[in-house]
């Protein structure tokens, strides 16, 4: 990693002790977006690092290194920004055709234009039972469906929406179009209440009719599935470095509450049984850093690979929140605390992206086949 990466982390590490540690609370009380501090980052102009040539991996895992750092503290906040860096910016830059890039790229990279990602429906994300369709017409295409949990749907200028496409020929294919949150027919709910990342809002999107231009088609082409394949790998690998944050942070502030002194009695933390416990959380922490950075490096868009990042990523997440608020008893489970808040948050890394199952699935697919 070059010094200027990172010079650029332990300015964000800073930041996020000093800031966003003070203001995680309230934002999870509140539900709102946290405008100042996304701004911030877009200030620090930290999504470039997605444009990258010449140093495409070093830049990408300096990226997932901010959600990663961001997470330990306001994991909500790097979920706002990880949605527009995987699902908006990359694929625009990867993907747009030079009109699409000229267009979006610029606004999205400097916070103008937020862009929000409709794959996922009611009944999952399952390309083949995708019921969103976009009929071709004479001058472009009517969209017509309903996208479920949609982050960032509700402040977003743009949508890339992915939809079953009807061609004039008969042809059934798979395709992402870029559309302006404006357009006639786009109808946005108001952020759902969730269980945790509660300033990251998700909402509802329903399109009835929404007629669009041909070249609002990401890239020109109908080429969802890789489309949607490639920006998940980079979105799955974001997801993995936000886990592993939030689990840094959850043992962190169960170690500082387990070391108190007590009045009477023994630390929690001279307890053996704590003891062991934190330490086997710590060394599937250790290991699951080591395997996410060898996966950026080596294997980046092996999809099986990233999958076992995911998974690994979100079941220790999930693993370590819930043993530090086992250890820290009724004191974790209060809300004047973050131990609660991160057994909440952890909870969506096993979701979103592809859940969990759907991981074991993409792992398992190689050992089907029949040539082996």
């Amino acid at each position: 990693m070059s010094k200027e990466s990172h010079a650029l982390l332990e300015e964000i590490t800073q930041y996020t002790n000093d800031e966003l540690a003070r203001v995680t609370k309230h934002y999870d009380a509140t539900e709102e977006f946290p405008t100042e501090y996304v701004d911030y980052f877009f200030k620090r102009d930290i999504f470039r690092l997605l444009l990258s040539q010449e140093s495409e991996t070093e830049d990408f895992y300096t990226f997932i290194k901010i959600i990663q750092i961001v997470s330990k503290q306001f994991p909500s906040l790097a979920s706002i920004l990880l949605t527009q860096g995987t699902y908006g910016i990359w694929p625009i830059h990867r993907f747009g055709t030079p009109a699409q890039t000229k267009q979006h790229l610029n606004t999205a990279l400097s916070g103008e234009n937020l862009i929000a990602y409709a794959y996922s429906e009611m009944d999952g994300g399952r390309p083949e039972f995708m019921m969103t369709e976009a009929v071709e017409t004479e001058s472009g295409w009517t969209l017509n469906g309903v996208k479920a949990n949609v982050s960032n749907a509700s402040v977003a200028s743009t949508l890339i929406i992915a939809a079953k496409a009807l061609k004039q020929s008969g042809e059934t294919c798979y395709g992402l179009f870029i559309v302006d949150t404006q357009t006639p027919g786009i109808e946005i709910s108001e952020p759902i209440e969730k269980m945790g990342m509660k300033a990251l809002p998700v909402s509802t999107l329903t399109l009835t009719d929404v007629q669009i231009e041909k070249d609002q088609v990401l890239g020109g082409i109908l080429a969802g599935n890789e489309q949607n394949e490639n920006l998940m790998n980079k979105m799955k690998l974001a997801v993995s470095a936000q886990a592993l944050g939030i689990a840094q942070g959850s043992i962190e502030k169960g170690l500082l509450f387990t070391g108190y002194e007590r009045q009477f009695g023994k630390r929690l933390i001279d307890l053996q049984m704590n003891q062991f416990r934190l330490a086997e959380l710590e060394t599937l922490i250790q290991a699951t850093e080591a395997f996410i950075k060898q996966v950026v490096e080596t294997n980046a868009n092996n999809t099986s690979k990233v999958a076992m990042a995911k998974l690994m990523s979100s079941n220790v997440a999930i693993e370590t929140t819930d043993t530090v608020i086992q250890i820290t008893g009724g004191y974790g489970y209060m809300r004047n605390n973050d131990i609660e808040r991160y057994v909440r948050d952890a909870k969506i890394t096993g979701i979103y992206g592809g859940s969990s199952d759907s991981q074991k699935k993409i792992i398992a697919q190689p050992w089907l086949s029949k040539e082996q």
